[in-house]
């Protein structure tokens, strides 16, 4: 069986790569799953499920893919991006 590294700790260390707190606890997350179930690249089922563990569950109505658009760092809670 071949071994690979993570790389988790060059994803978070690495320049302009500035992060949110939910940000790292989510890669760190999938980081673990990844060691534990010797998983290179887990599936979106898989995803899903680290994403249940760490608490996140469904809470409004669905909208579409392109809104909201993700925060940027720095950017206000709740505000949306300035174009």
């Amino acid at each position: 069986m071949a071994l690979w590294y993570s790389y988790t700790s060059y994803s978070i260390y690495f320049d302009g790569a500035d992060m949110t707190e939910d940000e790292t606890e989510f890669l760190l997350a999938v980081s673990s799953y990844q060691k534990r179930f010797q998983r290179r690249y887990p599936t979106w089922r898989e995803v899903l499920h680290i994403l249940r563990c760490l608490g996140y569950r469904k809470a409004d109505a669905p909208v579409a893919v392109d809104q909201p658009r993700p925060p940027r760092v720095g950017d206000a809670l709740g505000e949306p991006p300035a174009d």
